[in-house]
């Protein structure tokens, strides 16, 4: 989506600054430099059309376009010229065409054979570090993948995603492990780059500066298109010597829903006026596909620059501040379906068949979990966002009841004693060993209830109030699932107890400070005056500007997409912070007891009510911070955010992101974005961009101690974004915006009604490795079963893990049936800097293992015993395995 509309003819008054720049950042020769002029050029004509799912229209309008005005066309035009080409940019647009022109299909295949109908390799075009790792992976498995099995003979390589600001630190490896070793990018200095994962591997990646450049030169009468094309490649010539690139030239031919065009009278007169002379090369101009035009270039092994890191993405206030709700469907999604298909695939070895597993429900979860693009808002945005939303909640909601399904298929194998309770079996779907909470509500309105393990011993637990008076006739009851197994189960019981509630001694809170065995948490109105870490011996929060966890709100002039160079930050007009209102701290007696300690307040602000809750627990080293905005009225352009000062001056900020994490001002590419369109220059050094977008944590280590935040929310931001900001990190969660669609006829995003938050803090030594799996587990709850009756022939244990994984910095993104035979499919990433020998095990016997890639195909054989493998994992690396299970 070409944000604002602006004339792509602008483009060509950026040739020689889009050509200084880029030579600056590829070290070519100084200008003075003799060089003989480049001579036999191929100029590749890449005619294509840029399509977000909606944006220019409501998705269903811009469907019937892409029919009518881009496929169809093009399709007519290869019948009618053997030479034309087209490129669509992902797999989505042929899935919808083919459904509506299932008559076509042969037509499309033969086409596509030939390599003159391109598709893009991935399924659309995301905001790359929104979505988690896995469904990233599934960008490639309904892109790539998915044609090659739906149109045997086709293929496609190349990654397009020229519009979104942002590239992801991992992306690079997942194409290049899914067998797409090309990617089309812009909004970045123009030029070929070596684009590269932190493991090393990479992609061949091409940028034009902004993806509409080329359409200005191709859109002018073909004399002078011919004369400014000739400018051109002289002006680039000393740059292909430089890196050792041969004369292809690409012409990306793409705007905004462009239509097919017929490029014949510029081809005629340009071929016409460079025919071979003398010994000289023909210079040639033709249509062709971008992977014709990458495989040429690939032959020669250019010696371009890497680039390496995350390009934190400018346009992040289009998808979590302004759409709250759908993104946090999107983020449970990714987190529910990974142990859905875990789940479902231990169901379906213990059962010794896949017959129940749920492989087209998984489907069609995993294609809506990915479906909304990075076209939010737009002409007729409130249609667009709709759909986008019930996307990621069908997502959601299919992914549970599959989980559910699973849950209770292992639950009634699994061989309990009648005589020591009603069991509680509780799974975990990561893949470490873990504690946590577990809330169960029980059909009856006794309270005195007690929860034990397997060898009878008390396990400290506690009522907590019903959510409302309808289920006053229904108990719920929280406890801690102590050392439950990583991707695995472990079995407590419930009993009624004369004695009541099992109860641990704790601290009675005073007014204003609450301690137990981890923390001493002062309070203040409006936040936390202090949190002092007792095992650590550290005060964990500076609170000279902001309170701990104190919701503070900022003018949010801007849009959340747009042509502009750095995000648009958030101002002082109607600033406004609870600590000024004085509101004071709640003791909630009937949420605390042995297990935690709840403390809440409620504030009135101008456009809506503030209610915070803080709950400390007992048995964990653990805070939790729940905030709700209610009744939100929608005004435009405010800001609301949720501040964590860190008492950690030039402490190392790190989150995580798809697959990795990001140390802020270590891991971002280098330099800056550059040049795009007339006078659209990404000036800001990309490590000093902010917000971030992350996946589960961010957090500081400083000398003293480490801290680690888990979020709930997308977007999330490290520096005091006030005046005269604080030394300190500030970590901030950017829980709401209201701001609007830049398109002209577009929406806003104002989200009137009531949201709801979640954040978990803990601290630990320095270094983020130390929070990682707290950071993540805090995001992804244990799954209790309760009551479930076992079977005749139940015959598991009361505890069992189904896989394990020896390092600790080695971790499972999901475990899967194989979409195309009853293998089970592992897929392993290490998330640290630090090279892994990994032993997996399994509850199963195996027959054989082997490593594929990342859309499970090219498998390897690799040495097993009878219930594991050893793997090795380079630093960074995304590894998948293929496993035989023994029949």
């Amino acid at each position: 989506m070409l944000k604002g509309l602006l004339a792509p003819a602008l483009s060509l008054t950026l040739l020689g600054a889009s050509l200084a720049i880029s030579g600056e950042r590829q070290k070519a020769k100084p200008p003075d430099l003799k060089l003989e002029p480049l001579t036999g050029w191929t100029l590749h004509l890449l005619s294509s059309s840029h399509q977000d799912i909606a944006w220019m229209n409501s998705p269903e309008a811009c469907m019937e376009y892409r029919d009518t005005h881009c496929i169809t066309p093009a399709l007519a035009m290869m019948a009618q010229n053997p030479d034309y080409c087209f490129v669509m940019e992902n797999m989505l647009n042929l899935m919808e065409y083919i459904e509506r022109h299932p008559e076509r299909r042969d037509e499309i295949l033969r086409f596509s054979r030939e390599g003159r109908m391109e598709w893009g390799a991935t399924f659309n075009q995301p905001y790359e570090s929104l979505l988690s790792g896995e469904q990233l992976v599934r960008e490639t498995y309904f892109g790539r993948k998915w044609l090659k099995k739906n149109f045997p003979g086709c293929d496609a390589r190349v990654y397009f995603n020229p519009d979104v600001p942002g590239r992801s630190l991992q992306m690079q490896q997942i194409l290049n492990k899914a067998g797409i070793p090309y990617i089309v990018i812009s909004r970045y200095h123009e030029g070929f780059y070596r684009w590269q994962s932190p493991d090393g591997s990479s992609v061949l990646a091409y940028t034009p500066g902004h993806y509409t450049n080329a359409s200005g030169i191709l859109g002018a009468p073909p004399e002078e298109g011919a004369k400014l094309l000739e400018d051109k490649l002289a002006a680039w010539g000393p740059y292909y010597q430089e890196h050792g690139i041969p004369p292809e030239f690409p012409l990306l031919h793409s705007v905004d829903f462009s239509q097919p065009t017929d490029f014949g009278p510029l081809i005629q007169l340009w071929n016409s006026r460079h025919t071979a002379k003398d010994s000289s090369p023909q210079s040639r101009m033709r249509y062709s596909s971008a992977a014709h035009i990458f495989d040429s270039l690939a032959k020669a092994n250019p010696s371009l620059n890497p680039v390496l890191g995350e390009r934190p993405n400018l346009w992040l206030y289009i998808h979590g501040p302004t759409h709250h709700w759908a993104i946090s469907a999107q983020r449970e999604a990714g987190m529910v379906l990974p142990a859905a298909e875990v789940f479902n695939t231990a169901a379906s070895l213990l059962e010794g068949t896949f017959a129940h597993y749920p492989a087209r429900e998984m489907g069609e979860a995993w294609k809506a979990a990915i479906y909304p693009d990075h076209g939010w808002g737009g002409k007729e945005g409130q249609i667009t966002d709709r759909l986008f939303r019930k996307k990621y909640e069908f997502a959601r909601d299919r992914g549970k009841d599959m989980l559910e399904g699973a849950l209770l298929r292992i639950a009634g194998r699994v061989e309990t004693s009648a005589s020591k309770g009603t069991p509680v079996i509780v799974f975990n779907g990561l893949s470490w060993q873990r504690s946590d909470p577990v809330v169960i509500t029980i059909a009856s309105s006794r309270r005195d209830w007690q929860v034990q393990d397997a060898q009878g011993k008390l396990v400290p637990s506690q009522v907590l109030p019903p959510l409302s008076l309808r289920d006053e006739d229904a108990t719920r009851l929280e406890f801690i699932a102590a050392n439950v197994p990583g991707l695995g189960y472990k079995t407590f019981y419930l009993s009624k107890s004369e004695t009541g509630v099992a109860s641990l001694s704790r601290s009675s809170p005073t007014a204003s400070v609450y301690e137990n065995d981890f923390y001493e948490v002062e309070f203040a109105p409006g936040g936390l005056r202090r949190i002092y870490d007792k095992e650590i011996k550290a005060d964990l929060l500076n609170t000279g500007k902001f309170l701990g966890l104190e919701v503070f709100t900022m003018q949010s002039l801007g849009n959340g997409a747009g042509e502009f160079s750095r995000v648009q930050q958030p101002t002082m007009e109607g600033f406004d912070q609870l600590s000024r209102h004085g509101a004071s701290w709640q003791h909630d007696a009937l949420e605390s007891g042995p297990l935690k300690a709840v403390f809440r307040f409620q504030e009135k602000l101008s456009n809506c009510t503030v209610v915070e809750k803080i709950i400390i627990s007992n048995q964990i080293k653990r805070i939790d911070c729940e905030v709700s905005i209610l009744d939100w009225d929608g005004a435009p352009y405010r800001e609301f955010r949720l501040a964590l000062p860190v008492n950690a001056e030039s402490g190392q900020v790190a989150y995580e992101v798809p697959m990795g994490v990001v140390e802020v001002g270590r891991s971002e590419i280098p330099g800056t974005g550059g040049p795009a369109y007339g006078n659209l220059n990404y000036d800001e050094p990309c490590s000093e961009i902010r917000p971030r977008e992350v996946q589960n944590f961010l957090g500081v280590s400083g000398k003293e101690f480490g801290l680690t935040m888990s979020t709930s929310v997308a977007v999330n931001d490290y520096q005091d974004p006030t005046p005269n900001p604080a030394p300190y990190p500030v970590l901030q969660a950017v829980l709401l915006a209201s701001r609007r669609s830049c398109h002209g006829e577009g929406n806003w995003y104002l989200q009137e009604g009531d949201h709801h938050y979640r954040f978990s803090l803990t601290s630990h030594a320095p270094g983020w490795t130390n929070g990682t799996k707290s950071g993540i587990q805090a995001n992804t709850p244990l799954f209790p079963v309760l009551g479930a009756r076992p079977a005749n022939g139940a015959d598991l244990p009361e505890e069992k893990s189904f896989f394990g994984i020896s390092a600790p910095n080695v971790l499972v993104s999901t475990i899967k049936k194989c979409d195309d035979d009853d293998s089970v499919i592992v897929r392993l990433y290490n998330i640290e800097g630090k090279d892994a020998e990994v032993d997996l095990t399994s509850a199963f016997t195996l027959a054989g293992v082997e490593n594929v890639n990342i859309i499970e195909e090219e498998g390897k054989p690799l040495p097993c015993r009878t219930k594991s493998v050893k793997v090795r994992l380079g630093h960074h690396a995304i590894e998948t395995l293929k496993l035989w299970p023994k029949r």
